[in-house]
């Protein structure tokens, strides 16, 4: 789970300079801009061979994820970069992404639906149920319509912003071949994510779960840049990472879809529809935090120690 998929290069074979990973022999920095480098060229190559809508709609999805990773390693540098650069760069992918999110979003809402009914369908009311569920479905049709009208554009800002990024990514101002790079950022995202962890046990929100799933992503797609470190370690904690931002981001596009439903006063017997929808975020939010106990149980200092250990063992 925690390890990343290699790509297939120009001539078939895996392309191992795309690997979500640090490697043993090169420079932390040198690294660092393969990864990042390989993840735009990622994005805009899907961007490039979609055609039909589905394909279109995959192409997308793939592209956005590959930004948020992008933005991840941004993260993890970003003291190295300076505060400078790092806003541009963030800037950049944030806003291509952005291009991107409307047809996406849509989608999500009416997946989001059908996992409801699946687990809960015996307790939803049905023609409600189905008027909204009409209702998505034909939102989403007309988003992904006019989406088509204006994809050519959007997929050309966004594919232009990527071109930029590559371009720009050699020159990143990163400094330093080991740990003393990496450290700060990787560090800054355990700490928050326990921070938010704890802010979310206490009293827990919307906001709470949506920051916090945002900081545990963070800290998932650090740990997968050096996994190599420690793998069957590393990979143990990643994959808790990964299973915990999966929960967070089944809870807000709960949270989402419950706030489309209070925008639909033509829906009848909301407070029925709404009942699932409460009782399942609440389902994950218990799971959420019981992984989040185990994940975030050491205190920052002795996570760096450990993972700084680890580094060091590996490099030496």
């Amino acid at each position: 789970m925690a390890q990343e998929i290699e790509r297939k290069g120009p001539g078939g074979g895996r392309d191992r300079s795309r690997a979500y990973r640090l490697r043993r022999r090169e420079a932390a920095a040198d690294g660092v801009r393969r990864i990042a480098r390989g993840r735009a060229e990622s994005a805009r190559e899907e961007l490039a061979g979609a055609t039909g809508r589905a394909e279109l709609a995959e192409a997308i999805h793939a592209a956005r994820k590959d930004m948020k990773k992008l933005r991840a390693v941004l993260r993890l540098v970003r003291e190295g970069l300076g505060e400078e650069t790092f806003a541009a760069e963030n800037r950049r992918y944030r806003e291509a992404g952005r291009l991107l999110a409307a047809s996406r979003d849509a989608e999500v809402k009416v997946e989001t639906l059908a996992a409801l009914e699946e687990r809960f369908g015996g307790e939803m009311p049905q023609a409600p149920a189905r008027a909204w569920r009409a209702a998505l479905e034909g939102e989403r049709d007309e988003v992904a319509g006019a989406a088509e009208g204006e994809v050519g554009p959007r997929l050309e800002q966004a594919r232009g912003a990527l071109e930029e990024g590559i371009v720009a990514i050699p020159s990143w101002p990163l400094e330093g071949g080991s740990w003393e790079l990496i450290e700060p950022g990787l560090l800054r995202s355990y700490r928050r994510g326990r921070r938010e962890w704890k802010r979310t046990r206490s009293r827990a929100s919307a906001e709470s779960v949506h920051e916090w799933r945002k900081r545990v992503k963070d800290l998932w797609y650090q740990l997968r840049i050096v996994r190599k470190a420690r793998p069957e370690t590393i990979d143990e904690m990643a994959s808790r990472a990964h299973e915990l931002a999966d929960r967070l981001g089944d809870h807000h596009d709960l949270t989402v879809l419950a706030a489309d439903l209070r925008e639909r006063p033509e829906i009848e017997d909301r407070a029925a529809l709404a009942a699932p929808i409460e009782r399942r975020q609440d389902e994950l939010l218990a799971e959420a935090l019981e992984l989040g106990a185990r994940l975030f149980a050491e205190k920052p200092k002795a996570f760096r120690a450990r993972m700084r250990a680890y580094w060091l063992a590996w490099r030496a």
